[in-house]
Formats: C-alpha cells, structure tokens, sequence
C-alpha cells in the first residue's frame, strides 16, 4: 500500500513540475496512437505531449519509476529540440511545428566558454554571445546570423577553452565513423544555470571554490546541460533526411576548418534538480541516440545501413585502431553493447508515433532514448560542508535506478573498458567527480564538469570580474 502510495506521489509530482512549467502555447492536432498508456498517470492523464514546454523533474523518491522518468526526459527532448525563436536564445517559437527546419532552443543556448571567460571575467548579458576572434570574418558574420554554428567540445579539456574544435571523447580518444571522419562535440546550458553562475560569481575560480566552501553547488531545478555528437554527412545521408541536421564551421584535426552539413548522432541531457531550501536531488539524466548508429551487439540487422558499423568488417567492436600505442585515424566499428531500457523503448514508440502524427517529416522520428538515470532519494544542499568530489551514489541519496547508462557514439570505447566496472558505466558515476576549478580544493559541484572550467582574476583583480 506504501508503494503505491508513493507511486501516485511520484506521478503528481511530475504532473505537477510540467503545469507549472507549462506555458501558452498553440494546440497541435495529434494522431492517438494505442500505447498511450506508456506515458499516462495512474489517474489516466497524459504524461507527454509534442509541445514547447519543460517537464523538469521532482525530488526522486521511491515512487519515481523509469517510465515515468522516460516520459519526463522525452518531454524535454521535444522542448529543447524545438524551433527556436529567431534572435531569442533559448526561446522556442510557439507557432513552429515541432520538426521545422532551422535551428532548435537548445542550439541557441550558451556554450561553457562564452561563460567561463578568461581571467574569470563575468560573462556577456544573456544571448550577446560573441564569436570567437580565431573565426574568419565571412565564417564569424554567418555565426552571428545564426547560419552557421562552430563545433566545440568543452568537456574535459578546461586548459584548452580556446580550441574550436575538439574530436576527443571523455577518455581523450577519437570516435571514427565509416568514412574516416570524426565525431565532433559540444556543450550547451540554459539560461537558469547561466544565472545562476553568474548570480553566486561562480565563473570566477576563487569565488566559485569560497561559494562552495559554504555551500554546496548544485545545478538548479530547471536548469539544462547538453553534450551533442556531431557526424559530418555524406551526400546520401543528406538527401535520406533521418538526420537532423545543421550547416557547420568545422574544424579539422589539422586545423583546416570548412563548412560541412552535419547531423545529430547522439545527444545527452542533464536536467538540473538542486535546491537552496530542501534536499535537492541529482537532477534527471537520459542520452538519445539516431536509431542507424549501431546495432546491438550480436544483433545486426541486414536491412539496416549503420552509421558506424560495417557487416563486412573484421575488426574488433569498440577498440580504437592503434599504431605503436597511439590512436591513428580509422573507422570505428561500433556496437551498442547494452541494450535499450524496456520503458525506455516503450515510451519511445509512443514518442516517435506522436511525432509522426504532427509532422510526417520530422528527423525526430528516426532518435530514440536509451535510458534514464536518477536517484531514488535526495542530497542535502547544506551539512556535510563542503561537499567532497566524488559524491556518493549510495547513502541517503539513494542508489541509482540504474548503473549502467552508456551512449555507444559518446562513450564509445567506455563499453569496453568499462565493462569489468558495473560502478563506472554511467553519466552519474562519471559526473559524480565534477570538481570547482580549484584545483588545491576538492568541493563537488553538483555532478557538472562546466564548473571546472572557471579561471582565477588577476592577483589585485578579483573584484572586477563582478
């Protein structure tokens, strides 16, 4: 009976998150496909709906299941992937159909270095981003137009905030598809996280290690954190149009940078769940993927042409090609070791028919959600101060619904050296060593690598920077 109970808390609770981020927005006619009870209350009300609002997530307690989580975490994916609104970053155009071309809310978001600027300086007003001055001035004039985008990886790489390109994945090895051309990624957060950096001085590093000193960092509830994979596409993969796609400046290893048309590979999302006044949670995590990526292991599909495995292939799933213990450029033969989560499979055949059920065309279809991580309890926003990196993922926190939660085109070659640690296989496990910049400290932060980035004011400058 507790359970149950605890259930329909659950479920309100997300209900309850979604109208109170809801906003007014145009009805769209929608097909009613027959398993819409994968993304329906106990008391039989929708869960899910193809429209530009939020579903952020609630405290996790023992009544939030994996469905319902599933159903949440879509609901963002149709908000974040919505047209944007032209000349409003991370407004989504409430007018547009969901699968338009153009570019969607969350690619008009912040990228981490336009808010960790050097010398820990605060950080332009929100969307007046600037360009970068190693641009060329045609290229930076699209990119201030929002015609073009220029590929960067943030993650990882904090001495490094410069480089327009990064092709490393998070254990600093490259991910090669078919063609011999690399992945390439980047990172996004919205304007609630932005504010919050810049409200507490957390893009300065010595602020940011005193503000956690007293309390611990935590990305807010409503707060978003993106990481995408980039594929620059062949022709054919164009005109098949299973990709979403955009127009890129991208940089080459060697530093030749050219205009490509690229599609979305795979796509993480952090939802934020923190809080200054009750226990916050670790936020709301799910990776997407496009559904031609890679097979499951052991279970390829003749009819299926993959993005980033090739049947007639020998080599060996998920290794990197080696020449005297260093990586050279070859194309990876990539499976997807584990398999989809059975809700998480379920509420995407539910999320692909409403998809096709506004707008027949839409590249959305062809993505689907592999699973979703989220603690079953909260983390207090207060004692034990400072709050140590890594953060435990046990305790009063909750395990995990899950340990394993893997994107075989992010972490690639983490399937395979990764597969003797059940500890180590997820974005929470990883994420739960998110350190301040600081690097004589070891305060957490909340479960996000974009902290790290933070640089120190000048000696007799620290003031200026706020």
């Amino acid at each position: 009976m507790k359970r149950k109970y605890l259930l329909r808390t659950g479920v309100r609770a997300v209900i309850g998150m979604c109208l109170c981020m809801a906003v007014p927005v145009t009805v769209w006619a929608q097909a009613a496909p027959s398993n819409a009870q994968a993304c329906s209350s106990e008391l039989g009300k929708p869960l899910l709906a193809v429209a530009p609002r939020p579903a952020n997530p609630p405290d996790s307690n023992g009544g939030f299941i994996n469905r319902i989580a599933s159903c949440n975490m879509w609901q963002n994916f149709f908000y974040l992937n919505w047209p944007a609104l032209a000349g409003q970053a991370g407004v989504p155009n409430m007018h547009a159909k969901f699968g338009a071309p153009g570019a969607t809310v969350w690619q008009t978001l912040a990228s981490p270095d336009q808010v960790f600027l050097p010398n820990g300086q605060k950080p332009a007003p929100w969307g007046r981003w600037t360009v970068d001055a190693a641009i060329p001035p045609a290229v930076a004039e699209q990119v201030r137009a929002g015609k073009l985008r220029v590929l960067r990886q943030v993650v990882k790489f904090v001495g490094d905030a410069g480089r327009l390109h990064s092709i490393d994945q998070v254990d600093g090895l490259v991910l090669y598809d078919q063609q011999t051309k690399p992945v390439y990624y980047e990172v996004m957060l919205n304007k609630t996280l932005y504010d919050y950096i810049v409200a507490n001085g957390l893009y300065e590093a010595k602020a940011q290690a005193a503000y956690a000193a007293k309390k611990a960092i935590a990305p807010p509830v409503g707060s978003f954190e993106l990481k995408a994979a980039w594929k620059v596409l062949s022709a054919s993969e164009v005109t098949g149009k299973r990709f979403f796609t955009t127009r890129a400046y991208v940089i080459s290893p060697g530093g030749e940078g050219s205009v490509q048309t690229v599609g979305l590979a795979g796509l993480h999302i952090f939802a934020g769940g923190g809080s200054d006044t009750q226990g916050n949670s670790a936020g709301l995590w799910a990776t997407f993927a496009q559904v031609d990526n890679a097979p499951l292991s052991g279970q390829v599909q003749a009819s299926t042409k993959y993005n980033f495995f090739d049947p007639a292939s020998n080599a060996v799933p998920n290794l990197p090609t080696k020449v005297n213990g260093k990586q050279v450029p070859a194309p990876t033969q990539v499976t997807q070791v584990w398999e989809d989560d059975v809700d998480a499979a379920a509420v995407t055949r539910y999320a692909q028919s409403l998809i096709t059920g506004v707008n027949q065309d839409a590249p959305w279809q062809y993505y689907k959600l592999i699973n979703t991580q989220w603690t079953r309890g909260g983390y207090s926003a207060t004692p034990p101060l400072p709050q140590n990196a890594p953060l435990p993922l046990k305790g009063s926190a909750g395990e995990p619904n899950t340990t394993q939660l893997l994107n075989p085109v992010l972490e690639t070659y983490m399937q395979v050296t990764q597969v003797k640690d059940a500890t180590q296989r997820s974005c929470m496990a990883c994420h739960a060593y998110a350190q301040v910049a600081d690097q004589k400290q070891k305060f957490a932060t909340g479960f996000s690598f974009l902290f790290s980035r933070a640089q120190a004011a000048p000696v007799g400058n620290a003031d200026s920077s706020r």
